[in-house]
């Protein structure tokens, strides 16, 4: 790949990293509630997702999925009920001590469970993958080369921009030292994510992406 190629590759995947969505959220409220090092296993659930996302892209799989309407209609309202039973569980988990909440939600295998599972469920992530993935992927070249690349280029970014996440979930954590607070705080979380769930589901998402080519 070009070094112009891979700069303006650098530059897109920056932008798309960046944006507030329930993938940051999750990294946020999951570090304010246990602290910043155990919610980095927030981050490594979803470098685990961004890895499917992306050889599913690379392989094809990503353009059967969303040539099948049914299925990606299925995968769309699949996500929307996930992110909405997450609203609900943070509105009706009860606030407790510091100590009693790193147990209760401190489990590194289900940090980086829910984490994985918000991503691979959100339609919106193999739309953007696939849009971004499919300017810079070129078939008529060895694949492997360019995947060697653009993988570690994009996991890179992604670990950064998460872990940045983490650490303002961790910087929220003074601002949140009494129960109150927290019980809001778990509470506004909570009704991001049905939010995010509800217009999911009502979102009219098209499983269709056309662009320009960038330039080799």
């Amino acid at each position: 790949m070009a070094v112009d190629a891979w700069l303006i590759f650098v530059g897109v995947w920056i932008a798309a990293s960046v944006p507030l969505g329930p993938n940051a959220l999750y990294c946020i409220s999951t570090s304010a509630a246990v602290g910043f090092s155990r919610s980095l296993w927030s981050v490594a659930g979803r470098l685990v997702a961004a890895f499917c996302h992306m050889m599913a892209t690379l392989l094809g799989i990503a353009t059967l999925l969303l040539a099948n309407a049914e299925l990606f209609q299925l995968l769309k309202y699949f996500g929307a009920a996930y992110l909405v039973w997450m609203g609900i569980t943070l509105w009706r988990k009860r606030t407790m001590a510091r100590p009693d909440l790193a147990k209760e939600k401190g489990s590194a295998l289900k940090i980086t469970r829910q984490a994985f599972l918000i991503s691979m469920t959100n339609p919106k992530s193999i739309i953007a993958y696939l849009a971004v993935f499919s300017q810079f992927v070129h078939h008529d070249e060895t694949l492997i080369p360019q995947m060697i690349v653009l993988i570690p280029t994009a996991l890179g970014i992604t670990t950064i921009t998460y872990s940045v996440y983490c650490g303002l979930g961790r910087a929220l954590t003074r601002l949140l030292s009494t129960a109150r607070r927290l019980l809001a705080f778990d509470r506004l979380i909570g009704s991001i994510y049905i939010a995010a769930g509800a217009g999911l589901a009502l979102a009219d998402i098209k499983p269709a992406v056309s662009a320009p080519q960038v330039p080799r």
